[in-house]
């Protein structure tokens, strides 16, 4: 056959494949030159590589369009499908084609003599050679029964390319010639040989067409699982890739068993053949399975779905080195128009920018992929198409869905409910979210469309055949019927009801939580909306579950705290809904479990001990934790600056978890060796805390002020000893107007006059916070005999001083109670259980490292002689390599940072105390601190309170939460940037109070007498202050520079000036707070 003509073959080919339905004959007949047998080989060669290739529906057109003329031209013979011939005739066509087999297996011999016997290749056969060979097996010795093994075996090879007669058949044929092999071939006598046919095998099971899809692909599975037997990676590297690129292909398809597992054994399979199946060494192979992972990636269900789809769009862009417009324009273009999708869906990213980029490799493909010469991929690329424009962010939004309409209609040229029944189920689906969302034309005849094709989609979509289509459609089905016009409005609402839990059958909590969580929050919704509270909070509830399983999968903190803040709506709604069900204990108990999610399991998991164990081992344990907890900071701390510095948001970032993964496998290697306590396991879910144990936290004199900020309203819970809860719930004016007033004491405090209209307005905005949060009518709430309050903020309010709020004229709120704060119940809980310490006489203190804090000195010489062993690196001796080793593995009881302070609230793991030559100590780097003998930690430096106000799920990012996590229950720290002065004598005086002996108070106790103190210093009270203190003053100021000494003089000389109270000003006392027991 010449190139000419088979060029001649291949754009007739390609001209059948694109026609019109119906138009085949015609064209057929404008080439009758062309209508012959070798017509017929080429279309049953490309059948083949379309098969091979993974595109069954075109193979199977062709193949049937090459049967049909072959049986027009003649070539079946006039008997193909008679049933004449005797077992005698079967029996004589197999041994002659054995004995062909054995002289010659070149197809060019085989096939023209199967050609003249085409109604002997039939299931008769199939049972022939069965009964055959297993008589003649009894009859012979081993050696010709292997020679008769290899004989089948190519036998079947050749049947499974054959190009005439029914394919279907002879892949029967085909499987029963390698079962009758493998009785033979067996692993014990012939490993290899035992192996190839078990690929063999596995590859037919994969392409058959009889039987139950489900059941080939198991079958196909156990097979490849078999050769893997032999076939290892030091045996038989390239065979064992071939074989792991195959299985993960099989388990990507698979239909059975749990789908997040299927895909995570097609990932591990991929990842595996890339050992072997490199760039260099094997480049088409690397490209096919770089393209695979990809495909694999973007359906995974586990693990973080953002980072799976940044995995997905590199592992294309992998494919694509190999995969040129030039060199393989067809898989060139099949990876740009997934490329697209892999862009459509992304999470990462400005959407807008992802969205337009997706249009883009779709357009890229349709230069391939053209109507007249590859119909099925142009009618898939222009669904891809519809849904990007359906999605689309940019342009007239209206032109975008009609476009996405138009788009569909285009594809259902080729997807026929008869020709490909499951992508038209897809296409009708597609159109049906289109017209939902439709803007021209009339809203109720646009939702009776969208109801319409979804039905129609469920024609095919059943669920027993596409479970996770068919729960999809559901969920369509659900959204259209909930905002149905026509109809009755509580028929239509029962009837999304019923689809959205149709959906939840297959969307589980544990199989698929982020459709599970959809799915379960629109439900949520539609019950809400209808004041069924009740069934909103079984419904919701489904939601957080989902919720929290989902964040388990991602790897590190940042995607944790990501989960939970796209879920944010779902914990807003549930706890209105139980406080419109008058139930309070539970509305509280889903707060807790919407905040500092991160920071309650570290802190769990560091203090997690297993029984019966040696301190060494404890000590090992304890080192393991810790670098994995590390580790996760560090790569949490990766993805906030890169998401910082990614300029376009389209350049794929996905990060190595490599060391997370080593760092993981070697604790539980850790644990599975050396710990024997059936109940330690790091790994378990750390359990929300339920009412009873919050009611635990408080007594007779102590009451919980719990804050929660919704969409709508601010929210104030009272818990007292009795159980009985208080609430307080703002109107949405009030929200809003709490709003403003922040962001305009925000402004004020960021702006570029050094803060002055801030402190000068201070005092009249915390009195309009008291004003807008009603904080007097939420103060009735608490029982008389409460003298102690814990403050749980949320959000906003954790940088606010909520303890000098003015309740009266002359009275802030901490005039009234004891304040002491915490970041959520359980942090507060979990803290409360670790403190057993009441040593208090070591210090550990940090001194004026920068020099440009005149008071600090003196703070710190005075404070370090309440101390029987105080430690103090001053000045320029506090350097980071000075610093660190006294923090890592030093057992004081006391760490005061009298230094400067930073928040940084763009990336807030940068938030630092600085020490000598300005060398910070981050965040990140103080949550490596074990500190596991500390009783305080006191951050005398500014900004060392402020947090993360960013974080909608209020995770309490911020200094105080690294040293919590580092061991010290308690931490005094600052809102604002602090006067070095008045700060100065805040803390000796606080340090005061704590060591005196008559009183043995609390932290929070001593610092609320240290404020008061300082905001009531009289001009005389301050000079017998300063006389208390003369010797260690003159001391101080004798280590000063000559021309520093008037400072002094000058400073007090001002602050006298400031009659009669010199530090009545909130700014001057009021920023510090203390967190924690």
């Amino acid at each position: 056959m010449n190139e000419q003509r088979t060029q001649a073959y291949l754009n007739l080919i390609n001209q059948l494949l694109s026609c019109n339905d119906g138009d085949e004959p015609r064209i057929l007949q404008e080439n009758r030159e062309l209508l012959d047998e070798g017509l017929v080989q080429v279309m049953v060669a490309v059948a083949q590589q379309y098969e091979n290739a993974g595109r069954e529906n075109e193979a199977r057109w062709l193949m049937n369009m090459a049967q049909q003329l072959a049986q027009a031209l003649g070539l079946l013979g006039e008997e193909t499908t008679a049933t004449a011939n005797t077992p005698r005739d079967y029996l004589n066509f197999l041994m002659k084609t054995l004995l062909k087999i054995s002289e010659n297996r070149n197809p060019q011999v085989i096939y023209p003599f199967w050609e003249q016997n085409l109604d002997k290749l039939d299931d008769n056969l199939a049972q022939i050679l069965d009964s055959w060979t297993r008589e003649k097996l009894r009859q012979i010795i081993r050696e010709q029964a292997y020679s008769i093994a290899v004989y089948i075996g190519n036998f079947s090879n050749l049947i499974c390319q054959f190009p005439l007669g029914d394919i279907t058949t002879h892949k029967e044929i085909a499987i029963t010639g390698y079962e009758i092999a493998l009785t033979i071939f067996t692993f014990e006598a012939f490993p290899q040989e035992w192996a190839l046919t078990q690929f063999s095998l596995a590859i037919a099971y994969r392409n058959r067409i009889r039987g139950e899809k489900a059941d080939n692909l198991e079958r196909a599975i156990t097979a490849y699982q078999e050769a893997l037997k032999v076939y290892t990676f030091d045996a038989f590297p390239q065979a064992w890739a071939r074989t792991q690129t195959n299985l993960g292909t099989a388990y990507s398809d698979r239909i059975r068993g749990d789908k997040a597992e299927n895909l995570e054994q097609a990932i591990s399979c991929y990842t595996k053949a890339l050992k072997v199946s490199t760039f260099e060494a094997f480049p088409q192979d690397w490209a096919t399975t770089q393209y695979n992972l990809a495909a694999a990636y973007s359906n995974r269900i586990r693990r973080e779905k953002a980072d799976n789809l940044e995995k997905a769009i590199t592992a294309y862009q992998e494919a694509l080195k190999v995969r040129t417009f030039d060199a393989f324009p067809e898989d060139w273009a099949m990876t740009q128009r997934n490329l697209g999708e892999a862009y459509r869906n992304r999470i990462r990213g400005d959407k807008a920018c992802n969205l337009e980029r997706a249009i883009a490799y779709c357009q890229e493909a349709l230069k391939v992929y053209t109507f007249d010469a590859f119909r099925q991929d142009w009618a898939m690329t222009q669904n891809n198409l519809a849904v990007a424009y359906r999605d689309r962010i940019r342009g007239d939004k209206a032109c975008n869905l009609e476009r996405a309409i138009a788009y569909c209609q285009e594809a259902l040229k080729v997807y026929t409910f008869d020709a490909f029944p499951q992508q038209w189920a897809m296409t009708q689906n597609n159109l049906s979210i289109a017209y939902s969302k439709r803007i021209r034309g009339e809203k109720a005849d646009n939702l009776e469309i969208a109801i319409a094709y979804c039905q129609e989609a469920l024609k095919v979509y059943t669920f027993d055949a596409f479970r996770q289509q068919w729960a999809m459609t559901q969920n369509n089905l659900a959204i259209a019927y909930r905002y149905r016009i026509r109809g009755e409005k509580a028929d239509n609402l029962e009837i999304a009801i019923k689809s959205y839990h149709n959906a939840l059958q297959i969307y589980t909590k544990d199989s698929d939580p982020l459709n599970c969580l959809q799915t379960a929050q629109n439900l949520g919704i539609l019950h809400y909306d209808q004041k069924q509270w009740q069934q909103a909070t079984e419904v919701y509830n489904i939601a957080i579950e989902a919720v929290e399983n989902a964040r388990l999968e991602a790897l590190n903190p940042q995607d944790r705290q990501e989960v939970l803040s796209n879920a944010i709506g779902v914990f807003h709604r549930i706890v209105q809904a139980h406080l419109n069900l008058n139930q309070p204990e539970k509305a509280l108990e889903y707060i807790e479990r919407s905040k500092g999610r991160n920071l309650v399991e570290l802190i769990t998991q560091k203090n997690l001990h297993p029984q019966g164990v040696s301190q060494e081992i404890i000590a090992q344990l304890n080192e393991l934790k810790q670098r994995v907890v590390n580790e996760q900071i560090r790569l949490q701390h990766q993805s906030i600056n890169q998401k910082l510095m990614q300029s376009d948001n389209l350049t794929p970032y996905v990060q190595d978890h490599s060391y997370l993964k080593e760092y993981q496998q070697d604790l539980d290697n850790f644990i599975a060796r050396e710990i024997k306590d059936p109940l330690f396991s790091l790994t378990q879910k750390v359990e929300p805390i339920p009412f009873t144990e919050i009611q635990e936290l408080t007594d007779a004199e102590t009451c919980l002020l719990q804050w929660y900020i919704t969409g709508e309203k601010i929210i104030a819970f009272v818990v007292s000893a009795d159980g009985e809860i208080k609430v307080w719930q703002s109107s949405e004016d009030d929200k809003n107007q709490f709003l403003d007033t922040f962001n305009n004491y925000r402004r004020l405090y960021y702006s570029e006059n050094g803060k002055q209209e801030w402190k000068n307005q201070l005092s009249n905005l915390l009195q309009t916070f008291a004003d807008i949060l009603h904080i007097n009518d939420i103060l009735a709430l608490i029982p008389d005999t409460c003298q102690r309050l814990i403050i749980i903020p949320h959000v906003y309010l954790h940088i606010l001083p909520i303890h000098a709020f003015p309740i009266n004229k002359n009275q802030i709120l901490q005039d009234k109670y004891d304040v002491q704060y915490a970041p959520s119940c359980q942090i507060l809980q979990k803290i409360s259980q670790t403190f057993h310490h009441s040593d208090f006489n070591k210090l550990f203190a940090i001194q004026n490292p920068t020099k440009d804090l005149f008071y600090t000195d003196l703070e710190v010489n005075i404070l370090s002689t309440f101390f029987t062993e105080p430690q103090v690196i001053a000045q320029d001796n506090a350097t980071k390599n000075a610093v660190l080793p006294h923090l890592k593995s030093s057992d004081n009881h006391c760490y005061h940072f009298s230094c400067h302070g930073s928040f940084n609230p763009v990336n807030p793991l940068e938030s630092a105390l600085f020490l000598a030559n300005k060398e910070p100590l981050t965040l990140d780097e103080i949550f490596e601190l074990r500190l596991n003998k500390c009783r305080l930690i006191t951050l005398s430096a500014c900004e060392t309170g402020m947090i993360d106000i960013n974080s909608i799920s209020d995770e309490y990012i911020g200094l105080p939460s690294g040293f919590l996590f580092a061991g010290s229950p308690s931490v005094v720290s600052s809102l604002w940037t602090v006067n070095d002065l008045s700060t100065s004598f805040l803390m000796i005086k606080l340090y005061e109070i704590l060591f005196n002996e008559n009183q043995q108070v609390s932290v929070p106790v001593a610092l609320k007498t240290a404020q008061n103190w300082l905001e009531n210093l009289t001009i005389e009270e301050l000079d017998k202050f300063l006389e208390q203190y003369q010797p260690q003053i003159d001391k101080h100021l004798a280590l000063l520079q000559p021309e520093q000494r008037p400072l002094y003089k000058e400073s007090l000389k001002l602050i006298k000036q400031r009659q009669p109270h010199p530090f009545i000003s909130p700014y001057y006392w009021a920023g510090f707070i203390a967190t924690g027991v």
